[in-house]
């Protein structure tokens, strides 16, 4: 006989279904749906969050959280200006009470949708922060234009691609996100909900995500990010890999090879 239960990984917290034999000895474990993995969403072990509180001290903070459960809940609600998008709304950790910024930078066509958070419902409502939009909508009264052009002309002025300038380093709301909190003078950008499975939308997402990362670190600006986040998790390129240019196979030196330095 098996008996499974839901218990919290002994490593990182997350929650999962174990299945035991009856001896009390574990079988096998199985992943759970989202709602389930929502409603159990782990809490920020108190050693970090006291050493991200110690971090922020004193500096012009925000905290951009994203959909992921395993980290989503454990954003900094009413200790520093907390950013979120989207549906996430409607995960069962998100504290509104401590949001400071929204995020819904899609065509009216796609957020109007009909979705089970009722989404484009929840957008007309009356909030305390701004909603970041392509533009002002007169039925959804909190929402703002989200400042590209300015963004663009102050951020992005310096890097060509043959004689025309690149603007368009954005490919994902994180991405905005990351640009408006360089472009509004944030000295350090905690990231949270946000870890990048191996899906091909995030992988396509990567590119501007790693640049928006590089330009916050080239400015001086602390960024935070969780340790299970896929971006700039690649191994060090030559120190602790090498590969083939035009395959990106990876190359083993050769039986018996010594670097003799």
């Amino acid at each position: 006989m098996h008996i499974a239960a839901v218990e919290k990984c002994k490593l990182c917290g997350t929650p999962v279904r174990i299945v035991r034999r009856a001896d009390g000895s574990a079988d096998h474990y199985e992943g759970l749906e989202k709602d389930e993995a929502n409603a159990l969403a782990p809490e920020c072990p108190p050693p970090l969050r006291e050493w991200l509180r110690t971090k922020r001290n004193g500096k012009k903070t925000v905290a951009l959280v994203g959909s992921a459960y395993t980290t989503g809940g454990w954003a900094p609600y009413g200790e520093c200006e907390v950013w979120s998008s989207n549906e996430t709304h409607g995960k069962s950790w998100m504290q509104l009470g401590g949001v400071t910024a929204w995020f819904q930078l899609h065509p009216k066509w796609s957020f109007s949708k009909e979705h089970r958070w009722d989404h484009y419902g929840w957008l007309k409502q009356e909030h305390p922060f701004p909603i970041y939009m392509q533009r002002k909508y007169d039925d959804i009264p909190a929402s703002a234009p989200f400042p590209l052009r300015e963004i663009q002309r102050s951020l992005l002025g310096a890097m060509y691609r043959g004689e025309a300038a690149v603007e368009k380093a954005f490919t994902s709301t994180f991405s905005y996100q990351m640009a408006l909190a360089v472009h509004l003078g944030f000295e350090r950008i905690e990231v949270y909900g946000i870890e990048l499975a191996l899906e091909a939308e995030y992988v396509y997402q990567r590119e501007a995500m790693a640049f928006w990362c590089g330009m916050a670190n080239g400015r001086g600006i602390e960024v935070w990010i969780p340790e299970a986040c896929g971006l700039l998790l690649a191994p060090l390129y030559g120190w602790e890999e090498v590969r083939k240019g035009d395959s990106g196979e990876i190359l083993m030196p050769p039986e018996g090879w010594v670097d003799g330095g």
